[in-house]
């Protein structure tokens, strides 16, 4: 018997059972690694965050296209400017995706700039203030007052 010993008493032939054993394998093969690259491919966009997305819109209800973000964005951003003149408000809303966010509020002559930033689905839906910056807002101005009142009473 014309072959190779690969074991205890286990023999591969040669000849045509060579060349279907080897084009079987290389099927296999195949066959698995096109697995691997389509289930890939599906978890890949499985986990692609979406956010809805505009830029300086003067309304929320202009921000309601919904983008998937692009791979490594892992949060939805919302930055709100408002400003007030004369009894006058004017605000322009951006939303994105981000790599990257931080929530808060800052006022620079008399222009208040919100940013909330979230990372489920759709979550950016409104153009308001998220509730955790409101509280951080509510917490530093009591801290301030305090603060006043505190050297006024002592």
């Amino acid at each position: 018997m014309r072959g190779v010993r690969v074991g205890m008493g286990v023999y591969i032939r040669y000849g045509s059972w060579d060349a279907t054993l080897t084009s079987l394998l290389q099927l296999t093969m195949a066959a698995h690694t096109s697995i691997l690259l389509l289930a890939a491919l599906c978890i890949g966009s499985a986990y692609s965050l979406q956010c809805y997305t505009c830029t300086e819109q003067t309304s929320n209800n202009n921000c309601k296209t919904a983008t998937t973000c692009p791979s490594g964005n892992g949060y939805c951003q919302t930055a709100v400017g408002t400003v007030s003149v004369g009894g006058i408000t004017a605000t322009m809303i951006t939303k994105t995706c981000e790599t990257s966010c931080t929530a808060g509020t800052i006022t620079v002559s008399g222009v208040v700039g919100t940013v909330s930033c979230c990372t489920t689905d759709l979550c950016n839906v409104s153009g308001a203030i998220s509730i955790k910056s409101s509280y951080a807002a509510i917490v530093l101005v009591m801290g301030i007052i305090l603060m006043f009142f505190s050297d006024s009473l002592l």
